[in-house]
């Protein structure tokens, strides 16, 4: 589960209810599905309640002239019941009528729907429509009711709707709500080169976003988690130090450690040797995560890129740890035959606990005596032949 996604949610839960998130922190310790059901059984409990009344009010709209049905709506309804009503009408006519109607008002329809009984509706509103009330929504800053928008649009409008969102600022909040994570690499595939680089260096100078960046990143397909760590990288400065700052303050090393593993070798060095992670207390924290979140095979590959003072820190901060910590990093070393870095940190240990590590060796030696293939040239380059004689 993602701690980011579990803020986002509590965010939208919030607005719902029209309370303060800080309110509904009591929530956090739920699986992020359950509190995507809250919400939307949340949603559901608004939108039925009066149903019967808005099938009726949506039958007695076909009785009018469109022009004159909006504009009852608009003067005498308001936004709140139009979106109701819209909801339970067929989208043809929902489009009519919201062509009679104000922009403003229109904006003010979108805050009152809900996406999931508008789909139809948000496909086959004009693009200039939509255009219109999407100036209208980023100017007001509603980016949750965008990002909750975006999954319906069809693909050669949202490229245009994109072209709307000048700011990196506006681009990144919006896409921190979206509701379909797994569209988002579809998404950011509709944006230009160019605008991505832009992106990324936007961080440079508003460092405080970065949690909406990576909000994003966790959700894209590996491929382009790496095009996006490698310009974040190829920035220099104080890029990667501000990326590797906000995930120790805000303890995102769940989020964080597996798109760091989707980076390209180089950046994968540049960013371990950032300054930060060769200090105790924010190493402590990604191996404390690593191990609470069984991210093994993310961080054990990561050794191979530290400077030798930082992997001793590293290794000291290993020793520290108890000895069922120590069990479980072996098994991840062995699940994934990540050998090399587990040798790395054995050669650095001094030998009273080297002794009890080299037995666990020993047994998994016994049971998979094939692995004598793999360890002895790595064991002999450490001098550590000896231990598992």
């Amino acid at each position: 589960m993602s701690k980011l996604d579990t803020s986002a949610e509590l965010v939208k839960l919030g607005q719902l209810l029209g309370v303060p998130s800080a309110e509904l922190s009591f929530l956090e310790s739920l699986p992020l599905p359950t509190l995507i059901k809250v919400r939307a059984l949340t949603t559901d409990k608004l939108f039925n309640d009066g149903r019967k009344l808005f099938q009726k009010l949506a039958s007695a709209s076909k009785l009018l002239p469109a022009g004159i049905t909006a504009t009852i709506g608009e003067k005498i309804f308001g936004a709140m019941l139009c979106a109701r009503i819209a909801s339970e009408m067929p989208y043809q006519r929902a489009v009519e009528l919201a062509d009679k109607m104000t922009i403003p008002f229109l904006a003010k329809v979108t805050l009152e729907l809900d996406p999931r009984r508008v789909k139809e509706i948000i496909q086959n509103m004009p693009l200039a429509k939509l255009r219109a009330v999407t100036t209208e929504l980023l100017a007001q800053k509603h980016y949750i009711v965008m990002g909750g928008f975006v999954g319906y649009m069809q693909p050669e409008k949202l490229k245009i709707i994109l072209q709307e969102i000048s700011t990196e600022e506006a681009l990144l909040h919006i896409g921190f709500f979206i509701e379909s994570k797994h569209q988002l690499s579809d998404i950011i595939r509709l944006l230009p080169k160019e605008r991505l680089n832009k992106l990324i260096g936007y961080l440079q100078t508003h460092d405080e976003l970065w949690p909406e960046a990576l909000a994003l990143m966790v959700h894209l397909e590996d491929e382009i988690k790496r095009e996006l760590g490698d310009i974040a990288a190829e920035l220099g400065g104080t890029v990667l130090d501000d990326l590797v700052g906000t995930v120790q303050r805000l303890d995102l090393w769940q989020d964080a450690l597996p798109l760091f593993a989707c980076m390209s070798p180089a950046a994968q060095f540049k960013l371990i040797n950032t300054p930060l992670l060769s200090q105790v207390i924010p190493l402590t924290s990604v191996l404390v995560n690593t191990d609470r979140f069984s991210l093994w095979a993310t961080l054990l590959p990561l050794i191979e890129y530290m400077s030798l003072a930082q992997r001793q820190l590293f290794t000291n901060l290993v020793i520290e740890q108890s000895a069922n910590f120590q069990q479980r990093m072996i098994a991840a070393a062995a699940h994934h035959q990540l050998w090399r870095p587990m040798f790395d940190v054995l050669m650095l240990m001094p030998e009273s606990v080297q002794q009890p590590i080299a037995a666990q060796l020993k047994q998994l030696l016994t049971a998979q005596p094939e692995l004598s293939t793999t360890w002895q040239p790595l064991a002999e380059e450490r001098q550590l032949g000896h231990l598992l004689g």
